[in-house]
């Protein structure tokens, strides 16, 4: 499992240093117009989720003729990407669309490259409070209500559930957005919350904290899972956590990427709502290169979701890139 997340991380870099080798000086058209530079900034580079980010950004910047830039933290870091963008600052970068560690860490450079005339948008992960243009992505405080929803139709009858939650990196916006939203949307069940689980964004963390705390739980029903991390692993990965649901245990999932719809094939996974990631990238360049030119983008630009049970999963799967 770790030579597959390593494959993964490698990928990611190695793309990353290609794009940023080519972006130390302005490009120019044919014409002699100056090329728009856009960069792209994800929470971190070893974060295998946003590969469909890069790829729906660099398609719709080759499509609309500006040059995109691939950059960010190795690892979810939020010191790191403020550093990073305040590099992008320095190269005088045209706009950039960034998925937010922080609000709070981030607010003060993102509007300090909007106050050197950088126009910024956020993607997946949003600063509400910065002097961002726009956000591209999910309403994640609605994703969570959904999946609370559903959780509450698959908890019914079964008493006091004891729910555990597995979240990325505490504080991120979307995180915390989608936590609250879950917890409104299973209001109607008799829930005991267990402290909320880290896992920094981090695969092999992850599946080290699910394994171990459902192992060291005994009479835990549940578990919330906030983004797609564990389950972009093979299915084998996670012994504990299958015995777990083949004895009754809820999982439920936000995201669904290929590796994860195969925990929803099997019956591991209950139910996953997945996001557009592609679509995140590829809009939130486009609408920045509209706000770039003076033209009026939406605050909210919604993305979309899907729902993902038994039902219809084998039909997901057809229409999912495999990884």
């Amino acid at each position: 499992m770790k030579k597959i997340v390593m494959a993964l991380v490698l990928t990611m870099l190695v793309s990353a240093l290609a794009a940023c080798s080519t972006s130390s000086d302005t490009k120019k058209t044919q014409a002699g117009e100056k090329k728009l530079t856009i960069a792209v900034v994800p929470k971190a580079l070893d974060n295998a989720v946003f590969l469909d980010s890069k790829d729906g950004a660099e398609a719709a910047g080759k499509e609309i003729g500006v040059e995109v830039i691939w950059t960010g933290p190795t690892k979810s870091d939020a010191a790191e990407q403020v550093q990073v963008v305040e590099g992008l600052i320095q190269k005088k970068v045209d706009g950039i669309l960034i998925s937010v560690i922080d609000p709070n860490a981030l607010k003060d450079v993102i509007n300090k490259a909007v106050d050197a005339g950088i126009k910024v948008a956020t993607f997946d992960s949003d600063s509400p409070d910065s002097k961002r243009s726009f956000y591209a992505g999910t309403e994640n405080f609605s994703l969570g209500k959904q999946l609370g929803e559903a959780f509450a139709k698959l908890a019914e009858g079964k008493g006091t559930v004891k729910l555990a939650t597995l979240t990325g990196v505490p504080g991120s916006f979307n995180l915390e957005q989608r936590i609250k939203g879950f917890k409104e949307g299973a209001a109607g069940v008799d829930i005991e919350y267990l402290p909320v689980q880290a896992s920094d964004d981090d695969v092999n963390k992850a599946v080290t904290v699910l394994e171990q705390y459902t192992q060291a739980n005994s009479d835990l029903n549940a578990w919330f899972v906030v983004g797609a991390w564990p389950f972009l692993t093979p299915t084998e990965t996670l012994p504990t956590l299958k015995k777990f649901a083949g004895n009754g245990g809820i999982i439920v999932s936000v995201d669904s990427f290929y590796p994860m719809l195969q925990y929803v094939k099997e019956g591991t996974v209950k139910v996953e709502i997945g996001q557009d990631f592609i679509q995140m990238g590829a809009l939130g360049v486009k609408n920045l290169v509209k706000a770039i030119n003076g033209e009026q983008v939406e605050p909210f630009i919604d993305t979309g979701t899907v729902y993902v049970d038994e039902t219809n999963v084998e039909e997901v799967l057809k229409n999912t890139k495999p990884w």
